[in-house]
């Protein structure tokens, strides 16, 4: 945009009314003068103006100033256009005049434009600041900036989102990228930018510090605090608002520069601030901020969002803490790399080295020095000895590693490191830290780097080459936890270092003794030779001369043997216990190493803290005293807002009024998001039921990019502000389908209140029978219909069921049901009625029937009449009343339930004894898949390809009608692997699916979902196997029509089919066949052992029925009569099975008649048994028979009654039992008495 203002006025206005000069002001003077809507003014008004007027520039689509702002000052419009109060004003005009107060109303800026702001008089900003006075309180502040690096102010009363309607630091909204050349350098003290020293204020770090609550709740009791008073809150609000209404830059607090040029999240710093476009731009160092001020273009983004750096986490903790355990779990569920920091020093170092190195190391080697060092100090070796060559063969082994360890600069500063903690150098760093951050793949991955930087010159490091990481997280834990943790695995080692010292100790006792035995052989040898060399010399002596040789001998001897013990002389074992470490000195050391180690690396932390604070790195802390498993969860818990929410850093969302998103929408300066009205968020929970929208309905909308979001609450549009790409990248939502259900159920099982919450949530219709007649009473009174059924109902009659479903069909053209849907509440309840809705063409998709039992029903009713909205006019809800049409309803609802099962597959039962919003929740859900599957079905036929008929209320005749090629046999197990898998067997169509407008029945789900991805494969004229002719298919017959086909005789003569091939045709595997499982193929009669083996026959029958018999045959199984067989096997097939259960029966009660023998007592019981139970007997025989056998036990138990009931002394009858004289008197009377007579 050309600027049409003089650019003498506009340098005059920018400057500072207190450094402007006397030809300035004359300048903006006559300028103003000059201007027609000013003209109305005095001179020594204007020349308050031209004191405090000051030029500016603001890019379109940017709010101006809100409702709840207070009038500073008015406005008067250069160039561009703006909208307040549904009006647009055009330039030159002025707007905003208003003396003190709210402004009342928004103002937003369509177009970029320029403006003379004129501030009001100081006796109106006194009377407002007189005004809002009395309701200021002296509150607590606090500053502190979120994951995202925008800057919040928190006081103890009061909402920071009730500030403005937009984000709390953005008060200037702007929706749209605009040129503009300007670029300016802000100073601290100019921009209010600095940071100051008082306690009120604080930096971006504070964020990380004050995040120690859960999932984002903030900790305040981590954030710096002070009490102000009202004057300092004053001064301090208008800082604040100022900086609210400050227009950060795409990068928001980050710096621009190392985001372009490294790809690194830098948090920026206020002191190196820069403004470029009307927006604030902050830096990491004063260069960064010079190279933006030369080519600020390059640093922006213009076509499309910046991208956002993946997740780099640091994650610090002393020894013992578990970091690492946390970090790899972490890489893990993140799909990140795990780095540790001294694991990869050690890797650097091995390539050279071979080995770990670290203060274990090196007092192994130092101790395996010392050992061979005493074995050699201990003897000198004899050459040619094998312990000699033990001694060198070692040296040779080490002697070429010693050669190869010429270690380089680099490497010795890393072994340094490793083994004295001693600082590397920045050289050694450059070479092993930027790659994380610059590199492939890091750079685009992202990592978790473990245990780095470690101290403070490491962070220190990270600050000056500007590689940041994105959260630092510390794992706090106590001394006594660490301790726990490492003693026992310390002690372990110690415990293994011991064994292995005493297994060396052996070894060099044992060498030592083995050189000892050397030398004296050696010794001994030579002394041996000396003394056969002083006998040859004693020998050429004369006789005369030499002494006794037996005596002389026998002191040689003893004097080898003297010098030799002389010589080697046993040393005594240095190598005792004494001196050793025990295990409880061991302990102690160990807990004071560990103790040492973790002070200072407590203090290290602390220092790194402090480091990263100055850079404003976040942190956070998290104990880690628990177990692992918790500690990582709660880690990811705490991460899992800023990992979720990290692709959309740079995003921008602001929030306004409705009036404002249609107004900016109408005059298209926004367009409607591809959602539309739909709420992204819940449309992302599944939600498939467009939302109602009506003037009392809230809903909140939101401008992200150029478009405008609608949301149905609050929580849903925050949800959204958070992590906007999240939700835009799902797909739009499919072609609204009208909702058409019914609910029958009995009364009082909340039919009635899940309708009415789908018509308040939703907007459906809801029609009960009885509002479809109101409804044509009162609308279309005059109608022939209308008529009718006033002249039955002024009888008092019911409406006939055929005049109420024209009403229904009338009443369900109403343009709601064919656009939103209707719910049909309580209908149909009889089978008339459902043959009217056929009739009729009224379907719903699906049918839910409430089910609930009878006592739940009057209860709901008796709490119902103690409501207080129960209305004053009495109901048809006594309990009789109510128990009569539950059983009408209980006797209708079978017959509509078979009905609908059988047809259209749309029944749905629901327990409706459960509360209303279980119930409302579990039919909404119902809903929400069948319109889903609905919306699915339609977008895939539009695309030409294949889609399930599931729960699409399709009959079995429209089934036939439409079924394609292959009939009900199954398109791809034919293709597959050739098998006929007829479908048929079962009505459901979970597994069909349509194409190019026929329907195709499945075998299962994995064959739907091949079919619905590849349906041109299974279907001509890519099917690799076509449909045999209905001659050549098989058909499975019952055993009527097998009896019907006589005389048709079995092919194989009987024998199955399928269990002789599959049993390789051997003798064994005839096994004949059951007429129940029989199959008519190529008019052939095949009949088979079992279903199994028939449904074998019936995939493959090409595979089955050419078959051959052998010539030898089991022999045919002829019937048996019962009566030609032997006794013995007459009665094993005919009564043994009796007999067992009576003589059963026998061993358990062990009868005993009175006066009989125990055999004839026994064989009475077993006569009366097989009597009382034989199935052939008439039911009068057998009930007889049971009497007589429970008389004969009756009588047997009298025995073990009487003895012990009946004692030695004598009782009084009155101490007797009350049945004893009786069962007494009966047990005599049964002598000589024949117990078949009883």
């Amino acid at each position: 945009m050309t600027s049409r203002v003089d650019p003498r006025i506009k340098q005059a206005l920018r400057k500072k009314p207190s450094e402007r000069t006397q030809e300035e002001l004359n300048i903006i003077y006559y300028y103003l003068h000059g201007m027609d809507i000013l003209s109305n003014l005095r001179e020594h008004q204007l020349r308050i103006m031209t004191s405090s007027a000051r030029y500016k520039r603001y890019e379109g689509n940017q709010v101006l100033f809100c409702s709840d702002t207070i009038a500073r000052c008015w406005y008067i419009l250069l160039s561009g256009s703006v909208l307040m109060k549904d009006s647009m004003f055009l330039p030159p005009c002025s707007f905003g005049k208003q003396s003190g107060g709210k402004r009342g109303c928004e103002c937003i800026v369509l177009e970029p434009s320029e403006m003379i702001v004129v501030e009001n008089s100081k006796e109106n900003e006194d009377n407002i600041l007189q005004r809002e006075g009395p309701r200021r309180q002296s509150r607590r502040r606090f500053r502190k900036i979120n994951l995202k690096g925008e800057r919040q102010t928190i006081t103890d009363n009061v909402d920071v989102s009730s500030y403005l309607s937009l984000p709390a630091d953005l008060t200037k909204m702007h929706l749209g990228d605009g040129q503009h050349a300007q670029v300016t350098h802000v100073p601290s003290s100019q921009s209010g930018c600095s940071i100051a020293s008082d306690s009120g204020s604080s930096s971006l770090s504070d964020i990380y510090q004050a995040t120690e609550s859960e999932m984002g709740d903030v900790d305040l009791t981590g954030l710096p605090e002070a009490p102000v008073d009202s004057e300092e809150e004053e001064e301090e609000d208008e800082e604040k608002a100022a900086e609210r209404k400050r227009h950060m830059g795409d990068t928001k607090h980050f710096c621009p520069v190392i985001l372009k040029e490294n790809f690194i999240l830098c948090p920026g710093s206020y002191e190196n601030g820069a403004k470029y476009q009307d927006k604030y731009y902050y830096f990491s160092t004063p260069e960064n901020r010079e190279k933006f001020l030369e080519n600020p273009e390059v640093y922006v983004s213009h076509n499309e969002p910046l991208k956002v750096p993946p997740l780099r986490v640091c994650l610090l903790g002393s020894h013992g803490s578990g970091k690492t355990v946390c970090a790899r779990w972490l890489a893990n569920k993140l799909g990140i790399f795990h780095i540790q920091f001294e694991e990869r020093l050690q890797e650097l170092i091995m390539l050279k080295t071979g080995v770990r190195v670290g203060p274990e190391t090196e007092e192994e080697d130092e101790e395996e020095a010392a050992a061979v060092q005493e074995v050699g100090e201990s003897s000198t070796p004899i050459p040619g000895s094998a312990t000699e060559m033990d001694i060198t063969s070692e040296e040779e082994k080490r002697s070429p590693e010693q050669k190869e360890l010429q270690l380089t600069d680099e490497e010795e500063a890393i072994k340094a490191n490793l083994v004295e903690n001693e600082p590397l150098p920045p050289e050694v760093l450059d070479n092993i830290v930027p790659e994380w951050w610059t590199k492939e793949p890091f750079r685009s991955t992202g990592f978790i780097l473990d245990g780095f930087p470690r101290t403070v010159d490491e962070a220190i490091y990270l600050a000056e080459h500007g590689l940041c990481p994105d959260i630092v997280v510390y794992l706090e834990v106590e001394e006594d936890d660490v301790s726990d943790r490492l003693l026992p695995t310390l002690l372990q080692k110690w415990q293994e270092k011991q064994n292995q010292k005493k297994e060396k100790k052996q070894k060099i006792k044992e060498q030592r003794a083995k050189m000892r035995e050397d030398q004296i052989i050696k010794r001994k040898t030579e002394l041996l030779a000396m003394q056969a060399k002083r006998k040859q010399n004693a020998a050429a002596k004369p006789q005369s001369e030499v002494p006794d040789e037996d005596d002389e001998d026998e002191d040689e001897d003893d004097d080898i043997e003297a010098i030799l013990e002389e010589e080697f002389a046993k040393e005594e074992d240095d190598m005792d216990d004494e001196d050793e470490e025990q295990e409880s000195e061991a302990i102690e050391r160990l807990k004071t190493e560990i103790a040492e180690k973790f002070e200072a690396d407590l203090n290290n932390i602390q220092a790194v803290q402090e480091e990263l604070d100055k850079i404003l790195v976040p942190q956070i802390t998290i104990g880690s005293k628990r177990k692992p498993r918790i500690v990582c969860y709660q880690l990811y818990k705490r991460l899992k807002d800023l990992v979720e929410n990290h692709e959309s850093l740079f995003e921008k969302c602001y929030p306004l009024s409705v009036s404002l998103a249609h107004k900016m929408i109408a005059l298209s300066y926004k367009h409607p998001s591809n959602f539309g009205e739909w709420d992204p968020i819940k449309l992302s929970e599944g939600e498939t039921i467009k939302p109602y929208q009506n003037p009392d309905t809230p809903t909140f909308p939101v401008i992200h990019r150029n478009s405008i979001y609608f949301f149905s609450s609050k929580e849903n549009r925050d949800k959204f502000m958070t992590n906007p790409i999240k939700y835009i990248r799902q797909p739009k939502p499919k072609p609204t389908v009208p909702v058409k259900i019914a609910i029958v159920g009995p009364p009082k099982s909340g039919k009635t209140t899940v309708a009415k919450k789908f018509a308040s949530v939703y907007g459906l219709k809801r029609l009960s029978m009885g509002d479809a007649i109101r409804m044509i009473l009162n609308d279309q009174p005059d109608t022939e219909l209308a008529l009718m059924l006033k002249w039955h109902l002024h009888k008092g009659l019911t409406a006939p069921d055929e005049l109420a479903i024209q009403a229904l069909d009338i009443a369900l053209m109403d343009n709601v049901c064919s656009t939103a849907g209707f719910v049909i509440d309580g209908y149909p309840v009889t089978r008339k009625q459902v043959n009217l809705l056929e009739y009729m063409k009224i379907i719903p998709v699906k049918i839910f029937e409430m089910q609930i039992d009878s006592r739940e029903v009057i209860r709901r009713a008796l709490l119902d009449k103690q409501s207080p909205d129960r209305p004053p006019y009495p109901l048809h809800d006594s309990s009789q009343i109510l128990s009569i049409k539950n059983s009408c309803y209980k006797t209708q609802v079978e017959e509509i339930r078979a009905y609908y099962e059988e047809q259209h597959q749309n029944w749905y039962v629901i327990d409706a004894s459960h509360s209303k919003w279980w119930n409302w929740n579990k039919v909404l859900e119902e809903t929400q898949m069948i319109t889903k599957q609905i919306q699915f079905y339609l977008e895939r036929i539009r695309q030409g390809k294949a889609a399930s008929i599931a729960d699409l209320c399709i009959t079995p005749q429209e089934l036939l009608s439409r079924l394609g090629e292959f009939g009900q046999y199954c398109p791809v197990s034919l293709a597959e692997k050739g098998e006929l898998v007829d479908c048929s067997v079962t009505p459901s169509l979970k597994f069909a699916a349509e194409f190019r407008g026929h329907y195709y029945k499945m075998a299962g789900q994995e064959e739907l979902d091949k079919f619905l991805n590849t349906p041109e494969l299974y279907v001509p004229p890519l099917a690799p196997h076509p449909l045999p002719l209905p001659s050549k298919l098989p058909k499975k017959l019952t055993a009527a029509e097998v009896k019907a086909l006589f005389p048709m005789q079995a092919e194989m003569q009987g024998y199955c089919p399928v269990t002789y091939l599959e049993g390789k045709q051997r003798y064994e595997a005839l096994v004949p066949g059951n007429t129940e499982y029989a199959v008519l193929y190529c008019k052939r009669l095949y009949i088979f052992e079992s279903e199994e083996k028939l449904q074998k026959f019936m995939r493959l029958p090409e595979k089955y029925w050419k078959q051959t018999l052998p010539h030898k045959l089991p022999p045919k199984k002829e019937p048996v009569l019962l009566t030609g067989l032997p006794l013995t096997g007459y009665l094993e097939q005919g009564v043994a099975t009796a007999l067992i259960k009576a003589m059963n029966e026998v061993g358990c009660l062990k009868p005993k008649f009175p006066f009989l023998s125990v055999k004839k007592s026994a064989l009475l019981f077993i006569a009366y048994h097989l009597k009382a139970y034989n199935p052939k007997s008439s039911d009068y025989v057998r009930k007889k028979y049971k009497r007589k056998l429970d008389r004969f036990i009756d009588n047997c138990e009298l025995i073990p009654y009487l003895g012990t009931k009946m004692t030695k002394k004598y009782k009084e009858p009155q101490n007797r039992p009350i049945d004893f004289d009786h069962k007494l008197q009966t047990f005599l009377s049964l002598r000589g008495v024949d117990p078949a007579s009883l």
